[in-house]
């Protein structure tokens, strides 16, 4: 009876390996399209395969540069195409204690993902997630503070603002948080965001409501929130009274980079196109 059992056994294991060796094995999904294709890192073109690239540093050299899609991605609309684009982390280290961290976006054409170039966030900073919101790109992310060692955990949350246009990717030196793009405001109105602090002179920017002819409806500033003597962003609020119109109306509200040497050079600004009520 004994004998039976153990052939009954190796019999049924036989066969378990026979139908194990003839299945089919199952293949591990393909990454999305944007984990295989090109972006531009550092002036570099870089070809991602399953979301990793590893390539030579020098030609022939023993130490490999690996790129790899980190993740923490997003989708909306960057270019005003009505396709829905990604916003993505990518992380480059060339076999060192450092990590670079990078912003890219792969852009949705009628053919399939593209990539941009990319924009760098730190060294082994730590991201937090991304957001794509109004046609900006945003990522939140925490570095050290100014002096402290690599070897200390970052702990200062920083975002950075960007804009695509004309398929490159670059950081924007202001974001307006609200009134949001063709959005509907009544008297009076009021305005959030972030800035560089370029932007701000003794702590304030210029605001302009216009008509769709560009005449000025009403006028006021933004109040910095913070320290304004910065390269950094700062936040800003600031309201714009204006008379109730006779019906609803179309009007664009115009923040203004401050300039008080009044030399066009350093002129800048940004429309939001709105309608009043």
């Amino acid at each position: 009876m004994k004998k039976i059992l153990i052939s009954a056994g190796i019999l049924i294991a036989i066969i378990i390996a026979i139908w194990l060796t003839k299945s089919p094995a199952v293949k591990p999904l393909p990454s999305p399209d944007y984990q295989n294709i090109s972006y531009k890192i550092e002036g570099e073109s870089i070809t991602l395969k399953n979301g990793v690239a590893i390539t030579e540093i020098t030609p022939d050299s023993v130490t490999k540069k690996t790129t790899r899609y980190f993740g923490n991605s997003s989708e909306g609309d960057l270019d005003e195409d009505g396709k829905t684009d990604i916003g993505i982390i990518l992380t480059q280290d060339a076999g060192g204690s450092g990590k670079f961290y990078y912003i890219a976006v792969a852009i949705k054409t009628e053919a399939g993902y593209k990539g941009s170039n990319a924009i760098l966030l730190g060294d082994r900073i730590a991201p937090q997630n991304t957001e794509i919101r109004s046609g900006y790109l945003i990522v939140n992310y925490a570095e050290r503070a100014q002096g402290e060692p690599m070897t200390a955990s970052p702990s200062i949350g920083k975002s950075k603002y960007l804009i695509l246009k004309n398929d490159i990717l670059s950081e924007t030196p202001i974001f307006v948080e609200s009134p949001e793009k063709n959005s509907t405001a009544t008297s009076p109105l009021k305005i959030t965001g972030v800035a560089k602090g370029s932007w701000f002179f003794e702590a304030s920017l210029p605001l302009l409501l216009v008509d769709a002819s560009g005449k000025i409806i009403a006028q006021s500033h933004a109040t910095a929130q913070g320290e304004w003597m910065t390269t950094d962003y700062v936040r800003f609020s600031g309201t714009v009274k204006f008379p109730k119109p006779t019906q609803e109306m179309e009007a664009r509200l115009i923040l203004k980079k401050d300039n008080p040497s009044d030399l066009p050079e350093h002129d800048d600004q940004i429309e939001i196109p709105i309608r009043l009520k």
